[in-house]
């Protein structure tokens, strides 16, 4: 017993000190995520599906522009701005939206690959300063990106259509006002 405590202790010993003096295994993939971000087939869906609802309320607006352009007036004037905040502001709101659904997707994307291929990290290939081109996974980035669908029809498209109906009423409320206002001025 006593000559096989001290053999376990070295036994001990040496795994410890051979353990320390491993190093740990680092797997390292780069990637350009402009490139990877922008050059898929779910980024090039999304341009698409950004133009078509755009569509509708650039010739809204391009109509409104032409009409002020004609008959230039207070009323014109103000449908031109109404048609053009209308566009910037569903637009603005629609690119955001999209935008973080591609980057959640990308995200994901990114994390499995890590986890499938056994990376311990990835980095951006925009602050690496020098790296072998066996690390650049951006290619792989792109095609598992090409398999992904995604559904960019808006969730609350439904609601919507019912707001410009709601809002018609506010509209016709200050032209209902007016004809009031000029009798009052008569009396």
């Amino acid at each position: 017993m006593k000559r096989i405590l001290p053999l376990i202790g070295i036994i001990v010993l040496v795994l410890g000190l051979s353990a320390c003096n491993q190093e740990p295994s680092v797997k390292i993939g780069i990637v350009d995520e402009a490139a990877a971000f922008k050059d898929n087939k779910v980024a090039t869906e999304a341009m698409a599906y950004l133009q078509e609802m755009g569509k509708p309320l650039q010739d809204k607006a391009e109509a409104a522009y032409k009409a002020m352009q004609e008959n230039q007036n207070e009323e014109t004037v103000a449908a031109y701005k109404l048609a053009m905040g209308e566009l910037q502001n569903t637009m603005t709101a629609e690119q955001q939206r999209i935008v973080a659904m591609v980057d959640g997707k990308f995200n994901e994307v990114l994390e499995n690959y890590r986890k499938e291929k056994g990376l311990t990290l990835i980095l951006s290939k925009q602050s690496v300063i020098s790296s072998s081109e066996t690390v650049d996974i951006t290619k792989d980035i792109v095609n598992a990106m090409n398999d992904i669908q995604l559904d960019f029809t808006r969730p609350e498209a439904a609601p919507e259509a019912a707001a410009p109906e709601a809002a018609a009423p506010a509209e016709a409320a200050p032209e209902a006002a007016a004809p009031a206002a000029e009798d009052k001025k008569a009396e």
